[in-house]
């Protein structure tokens, strides 16, 4: 793979981000949430075609180039993205008209995008099947990011989690999470959070969405290694060792962690998932008397009876929680701060 373009700035857009940061959280931004509303097309999957990202006007505005598509994919510390090349796909037209009879793309059994719309054009994106397992979709992006194929018409890309979209259909490249196999449960499961927000979280019984399909969860650090670590105190602008990690489901910067019994939840029917980068995923369960918002969505939570243990790492408290019990109340000089700027 060609390394991507390198000395061409953002500008001002780009706040001084690094070409890298301003590709890779344009993806982020599209994938994610801004598809529909851009008219990006997106499959019920979440994958896009890769030349219709590129057409994208945030994308197309720093001049983003394919090759720099595969790069952000291939250096993304907690695998973002996933890529596919269909090259069976070939030839692309702009639309496709409607017809009455479906064709399908190989390895799909559903009809082409488009093809059954009533009435006028509509952008043409595949429909693929996504592979069945973690492995087989690692497989399938490093197969694709080793293509010598220099069409990006012939790719297919998608955010591995994060949705907002509600056209995508998370369950349908998500591994569920059952006691019927114990085995396949993460020892680790974790939420990430701010000081701000912790008491928000008490008082509305437990964690939610939030706008996404799912609250997500880590499956690391280890209670242990947190716990053992709580002492060491650090300052605004200063870091643990633990908190240079890079764990997929959490921010590194998060000040409280709240280890979740999967065992306890899942027993009491909560559902839970796992993405193709490892991050656990869970909607919640209906809570008492729940609303109905605009898009006909139950609002649901994911209980505090859940929690396990909640541990304050960044001004070395340590446990503030432990199954069912405050330890220790967050003093205000920390709460009163809110939640960091554009975090969760």
């Amino acid at each position: 793979m060609s390394s991507p373009a390198k000395g061409r700035r953002g500008g001002a857009r780009g706040q001084g981000q690094s070409r890298d940061v301003q590709v890779s959280k344009a993806l982020s931004l599209l994938l994610r949430h801004a598809a529909e509303k851009e008219g990006v097309k997106m499959n019920a999957q979440g994958y896009a075609n890769v030349a219709d990202v590129l057409q994208w006007r945030k994308l197309k505005s720093i001049q983003a180039t394919f090759n720099e598509i595969k790069h952000a994919v291939d250096s993304s510390d907690k695998k973002r993205f996933a890529l596919l090349h269909i090259p069976s796909a070939q030839p692309r037209p702009a639309t496709v008209k409607a017809t009455t009879t479906p064709t399908t793309i190989p390895g799909s059994t559903e009809p082409a995008d488009g093809e059954l719309a009533a009435g006028g054009d509509q952008p043409a994106t595949a429909v693929v099947e996504a592979p069945s397992t973690d492995d087989d979709q690692t497989n399938a992006t490093q197969q694709a990011l080793a293509s010598v194929d220099e069409d990006p018409s012939h790719y297919m890309i998608r955010a591995t989690q994060g949705h907002t979209i509600q056209s995508v259909d998370a369950a349908s490249f998500l591994e569920p999470l059952t006691l019927s196999d114990t085995s396949k449960l993460p020892d680790t499961v974790v939420h990430g959070t701010f000081h701000g927000a912790w008491p928000m979280i008490l008082q509305s019984g437990g964690l939610r969405a939030m706008g996404r399909h799912h609250v997500h969860f880590a499956t690391g650090p280890s209670l242990e290694s947190v716990v053992a670590a709580s002492g060491e105190s650090t300052t605004e602008k200063g870091d643990t060792k633990q908190e240079k990690q890079v764990i997929s489901g959490m921010r590194r910067d998060a000040q409280v962690l709240i280890y979740l019994d999967i065992k306890k939840a899942l027993a009491a029917g909560c559902p839970f998932w796992r993405s193709e980068n490892g991050v656990i995923l869970s909607e919640g369960l209906p809570v008492s008397n729940a609303q109905i918002d605009g898009e006909g969505n139950t609002e649901k939570v994911v209980s505090s009876e859940f929690f396990d243990v909640v541990v304050e790492r960044k001004a070395g408290l340590g446990k503030i929680w432990e199954r069912g019990a405050v330890i220790k109340a967050l003093p205000e000089t920390l709460t009163k701060k809110g939640t960091p700027k554009n975090r969760r």
